[in-house]
C-alpha cells in the first residue's frame, strides 16, 4: 500500500512545476517539460503501477509476487529517490543527478522485473492476462534499458544519437510498458469491476503480441534509419492503441450497471483521451508544430493512463482493506462506506476541470492559465491522497473494533 500513498505525491509535484515554471507546457523540449513528464511518468504511474500489480496479482492473475516486504521495500525507496533524481536533474540539468537518477530507477526495475517474472513463471502461460504481462514485462525492461542508456548520454557518460533513442524510450514506455500492462490488467478488470461482457477473443489472443512486433519492427526502422518502414510500423501501433480505447468504449456501452460508477467514468475519459491524443500524434508528425505533440502528451499520459490508473485505485484500495478485514474475521463495513461516493465524484471533477484547463493552456499560450491549471492539478493530487488516506482510516477503525 506504500506504493499507492505515495505516488499522488508526485502528482502533487507536477501541479506546483507548472505553477512555477509554466513554460513546461510551451514546448516538449524544455527542461521543465522533460521533468513534469518523468514527475507524472515514472513518480506517479510507474509507483502506482508497480504498487497495484503487487497487490492484486494474486488475485486477479494468482501470481504471488516474492521477496514480500523487503522487496517492496526496496523497490519502492530505489523508484521515490530514482524519480525524483531524474526529474531535478532533468529540470535544472545537473547531469549528475540525471545519471544517478537513471541508474537508481534501473536498479529498481529490474529487482521489480526479476520478482515478478519468478511470480510468473509457474502461471499458466495459456492465459492471456498472464501472457501479456510476460510481454509488458518485457516491454518495462526495455523501456528502462532505453531511459538508462538516454540518462548517461544526457550526463555525458556516452556519446549516442539522442533523438532515436529519446522515439524509442517514449514508443517502449507508453506502449510497450504502460500501455501492455494495462491492457493486460484490463482484460479482467474491465468486466469484473464495470460489469462488462469480456473482450473479444481475438483481441485478447492477438493484440499485446501485434502491438509487441510492431513495436520491435518500429524500434529497429528507427535504428536503421528506414523512415517509411518507420512510418508503417508506427501507423500501426497507434491503430491498435485506437482499437483498444474503441473496444473499450464499445464494451462500456454494454455494462450491465444501470449508472455508470466512478471507475467506468474514469476508463471512458482515458479512452476518449487516448483517442484524441492518439489524433494529435497524427497532426504532429503529419503537419508539424510542437503544440500538438505536447497536447498529444498531456492526453496520452494525464488524461489517458492518469485516469486509467486513477479509476482502479478507486476500486483496488478499497477492496483491499474489505478483504484484509473480512480475511482477518473482522465485521468489513461496505465499501462504499470505507470510500464514499461522494468523495470520488468531487476527484472525477477536479481531475477533468484540471486536464480542460491543462490543454487550454497549451493551446492559448498563457503562462497565467497555466499556473492556474497548476494549482488544480496539485490539489487534484491531495485529494486523491487524502481519499485514500480516508479509507485506511475507516480500515484501522475497523479492525480496532471488537
Amino acid at each position: 500500500m506504500r506504493f499507492l500513498l505515495t505516488a499522488p505525491l508526485f502528482g502533487v509535484a507536477v501541479g506546483l512545476l507548472l505553477v512555477f515554471a509554466p513554460e513546461a507546457l510551451a514546448s516538449r523540449w524544455q527542461p521543465a517539460a522533460f521533468a513534469a513528464t518523468h514527475l507524472l511518468a515514472v513518480g506517479f504511474m510507474l509507483v502506482a503501477m508497480c504498487g497495484a500489480l503487487m497487490q492484486i496479482l494474486p488475485v486477479v492473475a494468482g501470481v504471488a509476487v516474492p521477496g514480500g516486504v523487503w522487496l517492496a521495500g526496496v523497490v519502492h525507496v530505489a523508484l521515490l529517490a530514482g524519480a525524483a533524481m531524474l526529474s531535478w536533474g532533468l529540470g535544472l540539468g545537473e547531469a549528475q543527478m540525471i545519471r544517478g537518477g537513471g541508474l537508481l530507477l534501473g536498479a529498481a526495475a529490474s529487482l521489480f522485473m526479476a520478482a515478478v517474472a519468478i511470480g510468473l513463471w509457474g502461471a499458466r502461460a495459456d492465459l492471456d492476462t498472464q501472457r501479456d504481462l510476460r510481454l509488458a514485462l518485457v516491454g518495462i525492461g526495455v523501456a528502462a534499458l532505453l531511459g538508462a542508456t538516454l540518462a548517461q548520454v544526457l550526463g555525458g557518460a556516452l556519446q549516442l544519437p539522442f533523438t532515436p533513442l529519446l522515439e524509442m524510450h517514449v514508443g517502449w514506455a507508453l506502449l510497450g510498458a504502460a500501455g501492455m500492462l494495462l491492457a493486460a490488467t484490463s482484460w479482467i478488470v474491465v468486466p469484473m469491476f464495470q460489469i462488462t461482457p469480456a473482450y473479444p477473443a481475438w483481441m485478447t489472443r492477438r493484440w499485446a503480441l501485434a502491438l509487441f512486433v510492431a513495436l520491435a519492427l518500429w524500434s529497429g526502422a528507427l535504428a536503421a534509419g528506414a523512415t517509411m518502414l518507420a512510418n508503417l510500423a508506427l501507423a500501426l501501433m497507434l491503430a491498435l492503441g485506437a482499437c483498444f480505447a474503441a473496444t473499450t468504449l464499445w464494451l462500456q456501452r454494454r455494462s450491465r450497471r444501470a449508472v455508470p460508477d466512478a471507475t467506468t467514468r474514469a476508463f471512458r475519459l482515458a479512452m476518449i483521451a487516448f483517442a484524441a491524443g492518439i489524433a494529435c500524434v497524427v497532426v504532429a508528425r503529419t503537419h508539424g508544430g510542437d503544440m500538438w505533440a505536447v497536447a498529444a502528451g498531456v492526453l496520452l499520459l494525464y488524461g489517458g493512463f492518469t485516469s486509467a490508473i486513477q479509476g482502479m485505485l478507486y476500486k483496488i484500495v478499497p477492496f483491499l482493506c474489505w478483504l484484509d478485514l473480512s480475511q482477518a474475521g473482522r465485521r468489513a463495513p461496505n465499501v462504499k462506506k470505507l470510500q464514499p461516493d461522494g468523495r470520488v465524484a468531487l476527484h472525477a471533477r477536479v481531475h477533468l476541470t484540471a486536464l480542460l484547463l491543462v490543454l487550454l493552456s497549451v493551446f492559448a499560450g498563457m503562462a497565467w492559465l497555466a499556473r492556474v491549471a497548476g494549482v488544480l492539478v496539485a490539489a487534484e493530487f491531495a485529494l486523491l491522497l487524502w481519499i485514500m488516506s480516508g479509507v485506511l482510516r475507516a480500515h484501522r477503525a475497523a479492525a480496532s473494533r471488537d
